[in-house]
């Protein structure tokens, strides 16, 4: 028999010899000198394997707790994402609630018929600075309505189908817009430049535009209203042959952040003014 399967078995004799000795019935409770001899020698061996046993014990329940603490942890975690998620959605909803308010508002300021609309592309070519609208000519958009947001002018339709418009932007070269100065009254054309800003062209030499001068539109090109916001001068100087002045204007709008917009569903801009009306607002 080998020496480790003899120790198991004189542990085992000695346990089971202190158990029965134990709860043998004597008269002293003390037990007899058989029985305290082998309390004295079966006695550490129990205190060795109480402990031990409530170390295992210990360690077990240790383990359980930590996967009830990891289970826990998950399903925080797991939460924690649903109510990020639902932050979100919350708060998305009350930017569209505040674009909304804002382009109401325009409209119910605007003497014209509004078309409210969501951008769902952009130009994919990038030739020209287009986007396109959810609203065609089933909505009554037609090809030169002007597009503004609540901060200012976006730009027209270009081209439309049934439920989907494209509207070019008032930052593209091939837009031009006739607007005024509100603070000096000054006239000029918007066109849109290459580095994504504007120039305001054929400004009368004797003007006393500058740098910070609010631009509107007049009106008086047939395609859009009488005083949108265009957008702010940044510099001035002479143009090229020296006969008018230029000044480089930064838009109002954000174009990459539009989401919605309104079309303005009219074509008679500021063409049914009285005359000497367009000179003061």
């Amino acid at each position: 028999m080998p020496r480790s399967v003899k120790d198991i078995a004189i542990i085992i004799l000695l346990i089971g010899g202190g158990l029965l000795i134990l709860f043998w019935p004597t008269k002293s409770q003390e037990g007899g000198p058989v029985a305290r001899a082998i309390y004295t020698v079966v006695g550490p061996l129990q205190q060795a394997s109480t402990a031990a046993y409530r170390q295992v014990t210990g360690v077990w329940n240790g383990y359980v707790n930590l996967i009830h603490v990891r289970q826990e942890n998950e399903r925080l975690r797991e939460e924690v994402k649903g109510l990020k998620r639902e932050r979100g959605a919350l708060l998305n909803a009350e930017m569209e609630n505040r674009r909304l308010k804002k382009l109401l508002n325009l409209k119910a300021r605007n003497e014209f018929p509004f078309l409210v609309a969501q951008v769902i592309a952009e130009d994919a070519v990038g030739w020209y600075r287009t986007f396109f609208i959810n609203r065609g000519s089933e909505d009554g958009v037609l090809p030169e309505m002007p597009v503004t947001v609540a901060e200012g002018v976006v730009g027209r339709i270009v081209k439309n189908a049934p439920e989907v418009s494209q509207v070019l932007l008032i930052t593209d070269p091939n837009l031009s817009i006739d607007c005024r100065i509100t603070r000096t009254r000054d006239r000029g054309v918007l066109t849109g430049s290459l580095d994504g800003a504007c120039v305001l062209r054929y400004i009368n030499l004797e003007s006393g535009v500058g740098a910070g001068d609010e631009v509107v539109t007049s009106g008086l090109d047939g395609m859009f209203p009488r005083g949108l916001p265009v957008g702010k001068i940044a510099s001035v100087g002479k143009s090229s042959q020296g006969l008018f002045l230029e000044a480089r204007v930064t838009p109002h709008v954000n174009f990459s952040g539009i989401e919605e917009v309104l079309v303005i569903l009219a074509n008679t801009a500021g063409f049914d003014l009285k005359p000497g009306l367009d000179e003061k607002r």
